[in-house]
């Protein structure tokens, strides 16, 4: 079974964690894949330290899904969700509501890449879904009210192409070893024919 038939099938029932592994690097090709619901895709050749990160990071999105945690932190960003406030490093941050509605979306799927055409529907509604220069203004002012230093991000990052992720912590400059996870493990799929 393809890939991608893999992912509509179980995204018909089910949310769990789900990680793309694949050699093609088309970026249509991720965005699809992306759209159809996988949390996150990684091309190969990838090390063993990345995608584990990947996996934990997508974990911990599903276990803050289900438990419903009010407040979560990307190092010295807190985003709390029920007072709909934004604070670095305790200081409380005034946003937009496009930019908090962005931002709450990234959180949302923190860890994972947010597709273009995700964050322009959900945000400026289903007209305005190609325009793209849209979340570049809005990635910009976002970047300067929460980065230490706009112009080197390691809260709010690019995925080329594709989309932007948030990321739970600072990412690290080579290889790491991410925190344990929870119980529960992500679904692969490899070169997107449905071997895991």
């Amino acid at each position: 079974m393809d890939g991608a038939d893999v992912l509509e099938r179980l995204r018909a029932w089910s949310t769990v964690p789900l990680i793309v592994l694949s050699v093609r690097a088309n970026e249509a090709e991720k965005v699809r894949l992306l759209e159809l619901g996988a949390d996150d895709y990684v091309v190969k050749p990838f090390g063993m330290a990345e995608l584990l990160a990947r996996a934990h990071s997508a974990m911990r999105r599903q276990l803050r899904a289900t438990s419903g945690e009010p407040v979560v932190k990307f190092g010295p960003l807190a985003i709390d969700f029920a007072a709909r406030a934004v604070f670095i490093n305790d200081h409380r941050v005034t946003l937009t509501p496009k930019e908090y509605r962005l931002l709450q979306m990234l959180a949302q799927h923190s860890g994972n890449v947010v597709t273009h055409q995700y964050l322009l529907r959900e945000v400026w509604g289903n007209e305005h879904i190609d325009d793209t220069h849209y979340l570049r203004i809005f990635v910009r002012k976002l970047r300067r009210k929460i980065e230490a230093d706009p112009t080197q991000p390691r809260i709010l990052l690019t995925e080329l192409g594709v989309g932007y992720r948030l990321v739970m912590s600072d990412p690290p400059a080579g290889p790491h070893t991410a925190p344990a996870p929870p119980a529960a493990a992500p679904t692969g799929v490899d070169n997107l024919s449905g071997q895991r």
